[in-house]
């Protein structure tokens, strides 16, 4: 039976537009199985940004066009003034904002009126770019839906915050756009929601339900195809079995030789030729002699999980989130030795991980964690690798 048509004529119908946010490949990796397993059939575009180097090359070619319907690219360097005070705020949020214009540089930006719903990846607070698309989208349709979507290790230890962070910023999004931001913005997807610590899945403090992104094999060699066709990898030519994911170790380095010993260590046992170094891209002290092989790609190493190509390696680390990844996206039967017990004096970060990387181990096979050099080494007998 029709429903009355003055009921039809009122009802709001929503675009069917999808819009997906990736500063990093990681991004666009989670942001390729969240389509694949929700909306497939809906027309979706991907906006890039200047956070990942690769990114604007993979803008500038043709590949996007095999998986979105179409792609922009946000420099956040163009943004003027992204800690703005109330009065400016106010204006860009309800009237006009200058700054999402300026964000693309080539003139193809996309008309935020038109999507029913916007994904990005932001643990916490939304990053400066995510921030001004979504006050856009807010500005053009009311009835948009923001989610958000993992980051890595991040997003399961560090509660989601509303991208309308303060309650009188909620108010004058009610009273004048009619924008109720609980309603309009409560997902957060995760590969493994039980991985989340009680603090991301208090659903009542954060206002974010979590909801699980499927990874079934087919899906699996789904996007792991389409990642081949977007990146072209071809993995190093390294037959180690062993392989040490180094640390971002920039800012956070305490002791680098202390750092650097206990991997020396590690290739001394394993044997030299049966070990190689992965540097970390943001890492100062991942480099060694030529004695030490070292793993260099320009491709992210997620990359390799979903070709296949670690299945039978030994990846250590103190906590790198790059070898969890494998686990969490690709279901890779690699064997991970984790070492942040033994980080001593080596980082001065004050994180706590027992819960998150213990809660892993029990989830996943060849999962392990060396709390002792004697642990480490029993781990690390031919027998056991």
């Amino acid at each position: 039976m029709c429903k009355n048509t003055s009921e039809s004529r009122n009802k709001y119908n929503p675009p069917s537009r999808i819009l997906g946010i990736a500063s990093t490949p990681y991004h666009l990796m989670v942001f390729l199985f969240i389509r694949d397993a929700f909306f497939k059939d809906l027309p979706t575009d991907i906006l890039l940004t200047d956070k990942t180097a690769c990114l604007k090359d993979l803008y500038t070619s043709p590949k996007l066009s095999s998986c979105f319907d179409d792609a922009f690219f946000a420099d956040g360097r163009q943004i003027r003034n992204p800690y703005k005070k109330g009065p400016a705020m106010l204006y860009e949020s309800l009237i006009r904002n200058p700054e999402f214009p300026r964000l693309f540089t080539d003139g193809h930006k996309p008309d935020m009126k038109q999507y029913s719903h916007v994904f990005f990846a932001s643990p916490g607070l939304p990053d400066e770019i995510s921030k001004e698309i979504v006050k856009e989208a807010i500005l053009q349709n009311r009835h948009v839906r923001l989610h958000r979507f993992e980051d890595g290790f991040a997003s399961y230890t560090r509660p989601p915050v509303s991208s309308v962070s303060t309650r009188a910023g909620r108010l004058v999004y009610r009273a004048g756009k009619g924008f109720n931001i609980k309603k309009a913005e409560n997902r957060l997807y995760l590969f493994e929601p039980a991985l989340a610590e009680p603090a991301v899945a208090d659903h009542k403090s954060t206002g974010f339900h979590l909801k699980k992104i499927p990874n079934s094999p087919d899906r699996i060699k789904r996007i792991s195809r389409r990642l081949g066709e977007l990146f072209g990898f071809t993995p190093p030519a390294i037959d180690a079995e062993y392989i040490f994911l180094g640390q971002g170790t920039a800012n956070i380095t305490q002791n680098p030789d202390s750092y650097a010993s206990l991997i020396r260590e590690i290739a001394q046992k394993t044997g030299y030729d049966r070990f190689c170094m992965k540097p970390h891209p943001r890492g100062v002290h991942d480099r060694f002699d030529q004695q030490m092989t070292l793993y260099e790609d320009g491709a992210p190493f997620e990359l390799a999980f979903a070709g296949g190509y670690m299945e039978h390696k030994t990846l250590l680390s103190y906590y790198s989130t790059a070898c969890v990844s494998g686990k969490l996206l690709f279901h890779s039967g690699c064997r991970i030795i984790f070492l942040y017990p033994l980080a001593g004096d080596s980082f001065n970060e004050k994180c706590d991980y027992e819960l998150y990387f213990s809660k892993l181990k029990k989830l996943y096979e060849n999962v392990e964690i060396a709390r002792s050099k004697e642990e480490l080494w029993e781990l690390l007998q031919p027998d056991r690798g």
